[in-house]
């Protein structure tokens, strides 16, 4: 008997001993042993109040992910590491997505962060005798080439025939509140939060009442041709991710306001000045809005880029429905 025992006290601990080695595989296969880099500009948007919520965190290590943000201060450095392998997704401008996608980069317009609004806008001194479009002529008018609110001004001084007529500065927006301060402009398209920092002005127009005009501008999220074909249920996860912070803007705003206040170290009323009357689109209403609307408009901006000659190649419309995969938008809604 007292063999049995022990035999069955050497078994009874081999036992113990694989359960509990089952036990550490499990921890650490849930533990993060993966990188998702996120490109981000430091505003106040979808991907910043996830981040802050925590919401982001969970869902990629729920896929065995770690996150890593990466800070880029343009849509042109966004490309650059997209185009380098640098970065698996990256948020911009769509002015800089038209240029991605010209430009050959392997990535896809997979997501539309925000439509802009009066968080971007022409603002002119009240000093220099600017009432009416037509006064514009000949003033100094500062704005960052290449971005949305420089497709924005564009589109207004069309309307208004003035192209040609004003003399654009290309300034970045520290550049243009130093400018401003020295007398060196007279106006500029720009937005938060240097916009605030324009003081004794007013506004002409706003991106807001130019999207109402058909002339649309939208910050977008690419993601590369890799990392879509390789993890494509961990870019849907993080897409229905987003999508939850934009249901949460419609139905609880000042959380919104709260939480990307905190990941970039505003205040409350800050952020929601600098988030302005942009619209974040419904997450069920993302995909149709991507294929029946923006589509068309992002067509529009790469055609215009191409008469101004700010593009080597006049993408197709075929092209710009390739590019702005609405799929993968519609596919985010089916995450359980």
């Amino acid at each position: 008997m007292k063999v049995w025992y022990k035999w069955l006290s050497v078994l009874f601990g081999l036992c113990c001993l694989v359960l509990l080695s089952g036990c550490a595989e499990t921890a650490v296969s849930t533990q993060p042993t993966k990188t998702l880099r996120i490109g981000i500009l430091r505003v106040p948007n979808d991907v910043a109040a996830a981040r802050q919520m925590g919401t982001l965190k969970q869902t990629a290590a729920k896929y065995g992910y770690k996150i890593q943000y990466i800070t880029f201060d343009s849509g042109v450095d966004a490309n650059k590491a997209l185009l380098s392998g640098g970065v698996d997704m990256a948020t911009m401008g769509h002015t800089n997505a038209v240029v991605a996608m010209s430009a050959k980069i392997p990535a896809k317009l997979v997501w539309i962060n925000d439509v802009i609004g009066s968080n971007e806008r022409l603002v002119v001194k009240n000093s220099a005798g600017i009432h009416s479009w037509n006064d514009l002529k000949g003033k100094r008018i500062a704005t960052p080439f290449a971005s949305t609110s420089h497709y924005s001004l564009m589109m207004a001084l069309k309307a208004h025939h003035l192209l040609g007529k004003v003399q654009l500065l290309d300034m970045q927006t520290t550049e243009i509140v130093a400018a401003w301060r020295r007398g060196d402009i007279d106006g500029a398209y720009t937005w938060e939060p240097s916009l605030s920092n324009l003081t004794n002005s007013h506004t002409l127009i706003d991106s807001t009442t130019l999207a109402d005009e058909g002339h649309l501008t939208a910050n977008v999220t690419l993601a590369s041709n890799a990392f879509i074909q390789q993890h494509p249920k961990v870019l849907r996860a993080v897409l229905h991710t987003l999508g939850q912070a934009h249901d949460l803007y419609h139905s609880e705003p000042q959380k919104i306001y709260q939480s990307t206040a905190g990941n970039i170290g505003l205040s409350t009323a800050e952020a929601k000045t600098q988030i302005g009357t942009s619209k974040w689109i419904p997450a069920q209403q993302m995909g149709t809005f991507t294929h029946h609307v923006f589509q068309q408009q992002f067509y529009n901006t790469c055609a215009f880029m191409w008469h101004q000659q700010t593009l080597s190649n006049a993408p197709s419309m075929a092209e710009c429905r390739k590019f702005c995969d609405w799929r993968l938008m519609d596919q985010a809604e089916e995450v359980s």
